[in-house]
């Protein structure tokens, strides 16, 4: 199903794989003024390596007034997993890049927020979600 009239979207037209993760999120992001804008990558678009030539899609890039983010919604029983682990590696790694690159170029700073699906809430900001969420970026 397609869902429309997002003020802060990138894109007119959204499609969400979950109702508790995906939209959820997307309502956060759309309530909350630090957010400038987002959106959901279209596919092959933002492909980051995580393992052997697979790829990991982060489902949400996001920009705030001070920071630009990659947002992960994942259902609470699947954010221990051995391929959720090793794709939140792999973002990690491209934030740390991506924070060299900012440093040099007078650039935003860049953090991935992997967030089990059943802590995002209505009265949720993205503040609080990075706050609690937010992994540290990795070098190699």
């Amino acid at each position: 199903m397609l869902f429309t009239g997002f003020k802060r979207c990138c894109y007119p037209y959204q499609k969400f794989d979950s109702v508790d993760g995906e939209l959820a999120l997307a309502k956060v992001l759309e309530d909350d003024d630090s957010v400038l804008k987002w959106m959901k990558p279209a596919s092959g678009k933002f492909k980051i390596e995580y393992q052997n030539g697979n790829w990991y899609e982060p489902d949400f890039v996001v920009e705030t007034n001070n920071v630009c983010l990659l947002m992960e919604p994942k259902r609470a029983d699947e954010m221990d997993s051995v391929t959720v682990q090793a794709k939140q590696k792999a973002a990690q790694r491209w934030c740390y890049y991506a924070n060299e690159h900012a440093a040099q170029t007078g650039g935003k700073r860049w953090q991935y927020v992997l967030i089990p699906h059943d802590k995002i809430l209505l009265n949720t900001s993205v503040t609080g979600l990075v706050a609690r969420f937010a992994t540290q970026e990795k070098s190699l």
